[in-house]
């Protein structure tokens, strides 16, 4: 299809109107019907944590008591359970710093389920007068551990070797354990 003449003129010259500055002005547009950028920052989504929040209310738990409220009860200050809690809590503050040096290679886990210093295979800097009392004191607490365990039970063996193959479910990823043939391996990552 052919454009005629004049066609052609009034787009030219629409074209010249448009480009021609300061022929148009626009005045200023204001949209009333949306928020600012703020506004809509600081609103935010909160089904997720009004999911989250109606989960933790409907979810029972213990109602937390000090010491002193435990005492006053009647119960033992002293008793297994509160002694076996001391020492797990014990190996869990510690527990960041030896998955660092496991994952490392400084340190492994042993087939009797201690940890043992491996400064041949260690990755990075190796700091015995760091590593060492660490080391020393989370295997006390492990044995300790056991001890309490086994008290009337089983043998400390059982208890030591159930311990182990229930805490390298939980190892971290990476980390260097003893297998039964005593080589030195990684634990794979699922």
């Amino acid at each position: 299809m052919r454009a005629t003449k004049g066609g052609k003129g009034a787009v030219l010259g629409a074209l010249w109107a448009v480009l021609l500055p300061g022929c148009v002005t626009v005045s200023g547009v204001q949209v009333v019907d949306r928020k600012t950028a703020l506004e809509e920052q600081a609103s935010g989504d909160l089904r997720p944590l009004e999911a989250a929040l109606a989960v933790e209310v409907l979810t029972p738990g213990p109602v937390p008591l000090t010491r002193a409220e435990l005492v006053a009860a009647g119960a033992d200050d002293d008793s297994a359970f509160r002694r076996l809690t001391r020492l797990h809590q014990g190996i869990l503050s510690r527990a960041a710093q030896v998955d660092e040096w496991l994952v490392r290679r400084c340190v492994g886990e042993a087939l009797d389920g201690r940890l043992v210093e491996t400064p041949e295979t260690c990755i990075g800097t190796w700091d015995p007068g760091q590593v060492s009392p660490v080391i020393q004191r989370v295997n006390r607490d492990r044995e300790q551990l056991w001890q309490e365990l086994a008290a009337g039970r089983a043998s400390g063996e059982e208890v030591r070797k159930a311990w182990r193959r229930r805490h390298l479910e939980g190892l971290v990823c990476g980390g260097q354990v003893q297998g039964d043939d005593g080589r030195w391996d990684v634990k794979a990552c699922p």
